[in-house]
C-alpha cells in the first residue's frame, strides 16, 4: 500500500490523479460521485472505503487540498451555512408597500359591492322588525309562528351581511335604525300581499347583485340569500291561500 501511495504521488506531478481523488471522495462523502468517468472506467464498481484506506488509518494530509473547493470558496475555507429567516421577516416583507397578498375572495372584487351590501343589511333589519309587528295581526298561532320565523331569518341575514362587510373592509358596519313602516289600516291579507312582493323583490335584487360581482365567496352568499327570500315568498303565498 505504501508503494502504491509513492507511485501515485510521483505521478501526481505529471497529471492529476482523478482515480485517487475519487477514492478520497469515497472516504469523505461516499454518496457523491464527482468523477463519474473514473468509476465508469472501473466498470461502475464502487470500491469500499476499507479497501482504499484501512479502518482507523488517518486520512492523508493532502486530502483536503486534493478535493476541489466549490466555486467561490478558497481552499481551506468552509462553505457558509444557510441561516434561517429571522422570526417575523416574512410578515414584515408582506407589510411593504405593494407586497400585500390579495385575498382569494372578499378582497378587491368585493369592495365595489360594499354600498350595496350595506343597503341589503338595512333592508333585512327592517324586514325583521316588520315581520315581528305583523305577526301580531296573524289570525292563528301557526301563522304568527311562520311570520316570526321569517323575521328571525331576515335578522340572521342582516348579521351575516355585517360580518361580510367586516371581512371586506376590516371595519365595523355603521349601525342603521330599522326603517319600519307599519300601516295599521292594512288587513291581514293585504299585509301578506305586501310582504310577498317585498320578499320576491329581495330575491330578485340578490340574484342581480350575485351576477354583478366576480368575487366567488360573495357570489355564493348572495345566491343563497336570493333563494331564501324566494322561499319566504312561497311561505307567504301559502299563508295567503289559507286565509281565503
Amino acid at each position: 500500500m505504501a508503494n502504491a501511495t509513492r507511485v501515485e504521488r510521483g505521478n501526481a506531478a505529471a497529471a492529476p490523479d482523478y482515480a485517487r481523488y475519487d477514492r478520497i471522495w469515497q472516504r469523505v462523502a461516499p454518496a457523491m460521485d464527482p468523477y463519474p468517468e473514473v468509476r465508469a472506467a472501473r466498470g461502475g464498481a464502487v470500491i469500499p472505503v476499507s479497501a482504499v484506506i484501512p479502518a482507523g488509518a488517518a486520512v492523508p494530509a493532502d486530502a483536503a487540498s486534493a478535493v476541489p473547493a466549490p466555486a467561490g470558496i478558497t481552499a481551506g475555507e468552509t462553505a457558509p451555512q444557510a441561516q434561517p429567516a429571522a422570526p417575523g421577516t416574512q410578515s414584515r416583507e408582506l407589510a411593504l408597500p405593494g407586497a400585500q397578498a390579495e385575498p382569494c375572495c372578499m378582497g378587491t372584487e368585493a369592495r365595489t359591492m360594499v354600498a350595496v351590501l350595506e343597503q341589503f343589511s338595512q333592508e333585512e333589519t327592517a324586514d325583521e322588525a316588520t315581520y315581528r309587528q305583523f305577526s301580531r295581526m296573524a289570525p292563528s298561532r301557526t301563522a304568527a309562528a311562520v311570520l316570526r320565523e321569517l323575521g328571525r331569518q331576515a335578522g340572521l341575514r342582516a348579521k351575516e351581511l355585517a360580518a361580510v362587510h367586516y371581512l371586506i373592509t376590516g371595519e365595523e358596519q355603521r349601525a342603521a335604525a330599522a326603517a319600519v313602516v307599519v300601516q295599521p289600516q292594512l288587513s291581514y291579507r293585504a299585509m301578506l300581499r305586501e310582504r310577498y312582493h317585498a320578499a320576491v323583490c329581495n330575491g330578485f335584487n340578490y340574484a342581480r347583485a350575485e351576477e354583478g360581482t366576480a368575487d366567488p365567496c360573495l357570489q355564493r352568499i348572495l345566491e343563497r340569500f336570493s333563494a331564501e327570500n324566494y322561499a319566504a315568498a312561497d311561505r307567504l303565498l301559502r299563508l295567503l291561500m289559507q286565509a281565503q
